[in-house]
C-alpha cells in the first residue's frame, strides 16, 4: 500500500474527527499558524496537506467572501472528505484538489499565503515542496507551517515508534528521512526555508500538551488517524501486536502524567514563519 493509499485509508476517520471540537497539540498548532499567516479579507490563500481541511476552513473565514482557500491533499479520500464537510457546511470560498505539494501545477505567484500543518515533514522531498510552496506565493506573500518537534520531546507519538522499531529489530530511519520528526530541528528547519528561498524565516517552539482520556484510548487513537502507522501493525499477528502494545504503554505510563482525570503528554510543535 501506498503512502497516498494508507492515508486514504485514514480518510473517514479524519473526517469524523474534523465535526469535533479540536484540541491539544493540534489546536495550539492551527491557533499559532493563522496568528502567524495574519490572513485578510480578499486574500487568496493555498493549503497544502490539509487533510480533512480543519486549518483551511478556519483560513476562508479569515478571508471572507472576497477572497478564497484552496485546500489540497495528495489523497484523493482526503480531498473528497474535505470537500463533502465544505458542502455540507455551505462554505462558498473554499474549494478542494487533489495536489502534490512537490508538484503543484499552479500558476507561479497565484496566492498571498501558503499553509500547511504537519505536512512537509512526511513528504519525500520537503526542499522541493517548499520551493513549489516559493514558487506559488505573489512577492511578500508568506509561508505559515507546523510540524512536530524532535521525537525525545513527543513522546506521545515516539513511544509507540521505538516500540515498533525495537520488536521487529529496525534500525533508526536515516537522518532526513520522511516521518513525524523528521524536520524538528529547527536548524535544518530554518536551513531548508532559506535554501527554497524564503527570507526572512522564523522558527518557533510551541510548548503544548496531548490529552487523552486512558492510555487505552491513547493507544487507539494513535492507530486511527496514523495512516502509515496503522499500515504497519494491521497485518502483524496479535502475539506481535499485543508485545509491541505491552511495551509501548509500559514505557507511555513511565512518560505520561495523569492531570483532572485524563493522561496527558507533553508535545512540542514547531511553528515557522517565511516570507516568499
Amino acid at each position: 500500500m501506498s503512502g497516498r493509499d494508507e492515508w486514504g485509508a485514514a480518510a473517514e476517520h479524519w473526517a469524523r474527527a474534523a465535526e469535533q471540537e479540536e484540541v491539544g497539540a493540534s489546536a495550539d498548532a492551527a491557533r499559532w499558524m493563522l496568528e502567524a499567516a495574519d490572513l485578510k479579507a480578499g486574500e487568496q490563500i493555498l493549503e497544502v496537506a490539509g487533510g480533512a481541511g480543519r486549518v483551511g476552513l478556519q483560513a476562508a473565514a479569515a478571508a471572507g467572501p472576497e477572497g478564497n482557500v484552496l485546500c489540497s491533499d495528495f489523497s484523493e479520500e482526503m480531498v473528497r472528505v474535505a470537500r463533502e464537510r465544505f458542502e455540507r457546511l455551505e462554505v462558498s470560498n473554499i474549494e478542494t484538489r487533489a495536489l502534490d505539494a512537490q508538484d503543484l501545477k499552479l500558476d507561479d505567484g497565484s496566492f498571498d499565503a501558503v499553509l500547511c500543518r504537519f505536512g512537509y515533514m512526511l513528504m519525500p522531498d520537503p526542499g522541493q515542496a517548499l520551493r513549489e510552496s516559493a514558487r506559488v506565493l505573489r512577492p511578500g506573500g508568506r509561508l505559515v507551517l507546523a510540524v512536530w518537534g524532535e521525537g525525545s520531546e513527543n513522546p506521545w507519538l515516539s513511544t509507540v515508534l521505538a516500540a515498533v522499531m525495537s520488536h521487529l529489530g529496525a534500525p533508526p530511519p536515516p537522518s532526513g528521512a520522511p516521518g513525524p520528526f523528521s524536520l524538528g530541528d529547527p536548524v535544518r528547519l530554518n536551513d531548508l526555508l532559506g535554501a527554497a528561498g524564503f527570507a526572512p524565516v522564523a522558527v518557533e517552539k510551541i510548548k503544548t500538551q496531548q490529552a487523552y482520556d486512558s492510555l487505552d484510548a491513547w493507544w487507539e487513537k494513535l492507530l486511527s488517524v496514523g495512516g502509515p502507522l496503522k499500515a504497519l501493525l494491521d497485518p502483524l499477528p496479535a502475539a506481535e501486536l499485543k508485545a509491541i502494545r505491552d511495551a509501548a504503554m509500559t514505557k507511555a505510563g513511565e512518560l505520561a502524567t495523569e492531570e483532572g482525570g485524563k493522561v496527558v503528554f507533553p508535545a512540542t510543535v514547531l511553528g515557522a514563519r517565511a516570507q516568499g
